[in-house]
């Protein structure tokens, strides 16, 4: 068995005991259980590899064996995670995305040492206040197909719940990672109003897009307001500090 730092193991083993029953039975059939944290991730590795299960379960097993700390010598571009990442449909997707930022998003800090590590810069600190990201949304279209949050429209119209423009607004966009942990609130705004407030409580990932995580808060008092942070730019997204009057939203 190998030997990865604790928290990564730790996190595999989570992943593992939130799986599909059968896959759960499976990693305590490879090691001493899950409950003991002895699991063979070489094991996993070989099922991921030479299994019969579906593909989604395979992609599934292979990366719980990679963040358990199994490293494949001579590793083809197939076996990486980001191949194995493609090959799992979208519920296994937001499982593990749940998961893995599930620390994350009740600690902040600890979010803001993840992205240290994968490279992004945090700007200089600001004043105490309330940190915002807004988002502006457009006019309610049809979603993508295949969008990452499951919606069937995005964009605003009137009359849309408290929920609706919440799930509308919170993602997915091209945004600063480290300036989105840093900010206490986002603000969901559609022709120069703000139409929702809610918590920045964390984010997920879907490719190079963020959504955020948190929730509303329908009885905001800038909901109504006109938009705190707006800037002329056809960009989206803005930051800004909202207890600063002077301070202007910066664009993405």
């Amino acid at each position: 068995m190998s030997s990865p730092r604790s928290q990564a193991e730790s996190d595999a083993l989570a992943l593992l005991a939130s799986s599909p029953s059968l896959l759960a039975k499976l990693a305590g059939f490879s090691g001493s259980g899950v409950d003991s944290g002895e699991v063979d991730w070489s094991r996993v590795a070989v099922i991921a590899a030479e299994g019969i299960w579906s593909s989604t379960e395979r992609a599934f097993l292979g990366i719980c064996a990679d963040i358990g700390g199994h490293v494949a010598d001579g590793s083809a571009s197939a076996d990486t995670f980001g191949a194995r990442w493609d090959a799992l449909d979208g519920q296994h997707q937001a499982m593990i995305a749940s998961v893995l930022a599930a620390s994350a998003q009740t600690k902040r800090d600890d979010e803001r040492v993840v992205l240290e590590r994968l490279g992004f810069s945090f700007p200089d600190p600001v004043r105490q206040g309330s940190r915002a990201v807004r988002v502006r949304l457009g006019p309610d279209i049809p979603a993508v197909s295949g969008d990452a949050l499951g919606r069937e429209r995005v964009g605003y119209r009137d009359g849309l719940t408290a929920p609706e423009v919440w799930l509308r607004g919170r993602g997915v966009w091209k945004m600063q990672a480290a300036r989105v942990i840093d900010s206490q609130l986002l603000l969901i705004a559609n022709s120069g109003l703000v139409r929702m407030v809610g918590t920045i409580d964390g984010i997920t990932l879907h490719g190079e897009r963020i959504a955020i995580q948190g929730r509303p808060l329908p009885d905001h008092p800038l909901i109504g307001c006109p938009d705190p942070l707006e800037n002329g730019s056809q960009n989206p997204v803005a930051y800004g500090d909202l207890e600063d009057p002077a301070t202007s939203g910066s664009d993405d």
